[in-house]
């Protein structure tokens, strides 16, 4: 494209476009000729040009058309118009395409001269309406950031502000001043929204530590009746399934099983398999090996092995901070296990090394509803699927290993605690689908710890176990740990759209009628 501009030559005579195409690039414009009004608006909709001469008297669409069409879209309607007339054409012709929007008319026996003063001051005027354009669309984008920002969490870095701020002029310096306060304001009160998240989290956390830490001393209690950890999954998973069925059909949540698809479906049946057939059966037989406080150690391995798993796949960052905290958390469970446990376990390292299973499969429950929650199906209704499905499937197993509870012993001291596993249980198991969808799986694995703690205080008001004091100045390691270890940060929201795309209007339908 020329320096000096582009003009684009209509006219049915090739050899009036002939003679305006040689004055035209003597004058130093580069020209580009077309015969009739459908080919100029073909060519206006997918090139720019800086200045039109436009033939009045044409066959088919006249210049008065073109006009029309060129002044009511906005992406030609400030873009320069010459008329050509011939010295015998009525002025009311000239008059009217001014009246329609020209900028000027040009006879067809016209004076290099007047060519060149015509040409170079529509050029020049067309420069200057862009450059006015340009400015009061970079206002408007620095206007509505504004507003964006006023009323969205969005990141001004997001915004496309940036080419505004690197204007050499006081609007420029304006977009500059307003993108580093805005920032600054973005950053604070994200770190403040991050504070909540975690404080509230924290809470989640600790109230589903306290819960799950109840359920193993539970069992423990349940295994000095007689150990059945099958049947004890299969009375805790019908009432938990008894429970969320129903209130999902109270509140109108539950979604028919038409409308499954097949990843939900999928992730129901290896959720239930997972979490209540694999973790819940043992987690029950371990608390019948060992005592209770034990195994709520063991558990809180749960929060490194996601993180290790977490960072492999790289769903979360892996920030030295949170690798921190989870270290400090494992050094402590390591010198639990080493130097904090009762002589009298020395002997069972073969169910202490089988306990350790059961952090692999907590830390792999929490990745799979971390990356595989349906997200349209409510909280409460799913987990009321899953265990039908749990319930659907322990009852084979308890029936080939003949480990279902007596119903006898429901009646007594075991019904109470069945019952109290199961509102412990289900209650954190809700608990902690909500704060894994809030929070990631890494931090939600961080429940292990809580677990650990109030699982060893459980077990020593319920079942009068001894804790060494080693143990306790190890699990004082374990909370720092959890301090360190923050929330998933918040996804940031995409703002809208700042730029208004431009409405081209009957040019778009002149070019589509014409390539048809």
């Amino acid at each position: 494209m020329s320096g000096a501009g582009t003009v684009l030559i209509v006219d049915d005579s090739a050899m009036v476009r002939t003679k305006l195409s040689k004055a035209v690039e003597a004058l130093g414009y580069a020209a580009e000729a077309v015969g009739s009004g459908a080919e100029a608006l073909k060519r206006l909709g997918g090139a720019a040009f800086d200045v039109v001469l436009l033939d009045i008297v044409m066959p088919e669409m006249d210049g008065f058309e073109v006009l029309k069409a060129l002044k009511a879209s906005t992406r030609t309607r400030d873009l320069p118009v010459i008329v050509i007339s011939a010295l015998d054409e009525e002025m009311s012709s000239v008059v009217k395409a001014i009246e329609l929007g020209a900028e000027d008319f040009l006879p067809k026996d016209f004076e290099v001269a007047l060519l060149r003063a015509r040409l170079s001051t529509s050029v020049e005027k067309k420069r200057l309406r862009d450059n006015e354009k340009e400015y009061l669309r970079e206002v408007t984008k620095l206007t509505r950031a504004a507003s964006t920002l006023e009323l969205g969490k969005f990141n001004p870095e997001k915004l496309g502000i940036n080419e505004v701020a690197a204007r050499g002029d006081g609007l420029g310096t304006l977009a500059k001043v307003f993108s580093t306060m805005a920032q600054s304001v973005y950053e604070r009160e994200r770190k403040l929204r991050q504070s909540i998240r975690t404080f509230r989290g924290a809470l989640i956390l600790i109230a589903c530590g306290v819960l799950w830490g109840l359920v193993v001393p539970l069992a423990k209690l349940a295994s000095e009746v007689e150990a059945h950890p099958v049947g004890l999954a299969i009375l805790i998973d019908t009432l938990g399934a008894v429970l969320c069925i129903g209130i999902s059909l109270k509140r109108g949540t539950l979604p028919k099983l038409s409308s499954l698809g097949r990843g939900d479906i999928s992730f129901i049946v290896l959720f239930a398999l997972l979490s209540a057939v694999l973790n819940q059966v043992l987690v029950y037989w371990m608390a019948s090996q060992l005592p209770a406080f034990i195994v709520s150690i063991v558990i809180v391995l749960e929060g490194f092995i996601v993180f290790l798993f977490a960072a492999l796949m790289r769903t979360e960052v892996a920030s030295l901070k949170r690798f921190a905290g989870l270290g400090l958390g494992l050094v402590g469970i390591i010198v639990i296990l080493l130097f904090g446990m009762p002589v009298n376990i020395a002997a069972n390292w073969l169910w202490v090394g089988l306990a350790l299973l059961i952090p692999v499969t907590y830390a792999a429950e929490d990745l799979f509803i971390a990356e595989r929650r349906p997200a349209r199906i409510d909280t409460i209704a799913l987990f009321g699927l899953v265990q039908v499905v749990s319930v659907a499937t322990l009852i084979p197993i308890a029936f080939v290993t003949n480990d279902f509870v007596p119903f006898e012993q429901l009646s007594g001291q075991t019904g109470i605690i069945v019952l109290l596993m199961a509102v412990a249980s289900n209650a954190a198991m809700l608990l902690f689908m909500w704060l894994i969808k809030t929070t990631g799986a890494v931090f939600g694995s961080q429940t292990a710890y809580a677990g650990t703690a109030a699982g060893i205080g459980w077990s020593m008001l319920l079942l009068g176990e001894a804790v060494p004091l080693l143990t306790w100045g190890a699990l004082a390691l374990v909370f720092l740990g959890l301090l360190l270890v923050e929330p998933k940060q918040e996804a940031e929201a995409e703002p809208p759209v700042l730029d208004e795309p431009e409405d081209e209007g009957p040019v778009a339908v002149a070019v589509q009628s014409a390539a048809e």
